[in-house]
């Protein structure tokens, strides 16, 4: 087994139906992961081109729209990877951008992003006792910082140096 092999490990991609999504979803099928396609639209695509290459892959319905929508998926899935990709903008003058769009961008965008992240760490922290074991980077020493383009700040030990 290479040392890349991510066999035997089940990752949920979200946004997986097009583009970036797809292709993290094809990769990490390439790579010997079961695929979980997560989305509001169909990925139907995504999981055929995963089985024809030879790769395990389904698609189950998340919109994201509601931010605690991934809540409970995890819960006894056995999911130990997540690629939090679903997004979406609206395009519009910053003077004719409303309410409703503004809302519905943060939900998707941040809460969302957030609240899926908050239900994947608990239950990757309740499979390994509180302890964050086998994961590479436990989701506990990732503090968030609104405002920051709604990304985790880094550890200090795997930030850039220079």
């Amino acid at each position: 087994m290479s040392w890349w092999s991510l066999s035997g490990h089940r990752a949920l991609v979200t946004g997986a139906n097009t583009g970036i999504g797809q292709a993290i979803a094809i990769s990490l099928a390439q790579a010997g992961a079961e695929v979980i396609c997560a989305g509001r639209s169909t990925s139907a695509e995504t999981v055929q081109k995963i089985r024809d290459a030879g790769g395990t892959a389904r698609e189950i319905h998340l919109d994201l729209a509601d931010p605690m929508a991934a809540r409970d998926v995890f819960s006894g899935a056995g999911i130990d990877i997540l690629v939090n990709n679903a997004g979406i903008i609206r395009r519009a003058d910053s003077l004719d951008y409303t309410e409703a769009d503004w809302d519905a961008v943060m939900d998707i965008n941040t809460k969302a992003l957030f609240f899926t992240a908050q239900a994947f760490a608990r239950e990757i922290l309740a499979q390994e006792g509180g302890r964050g074991g086998k994961s590479s980077i436990s989701p506990r020493f990732w503090p968030f910082r609104a405002g920051s383009a709604c990304r985790p700040i880094p550890p200090r030990n795997m930030r850039s140096r220079g």
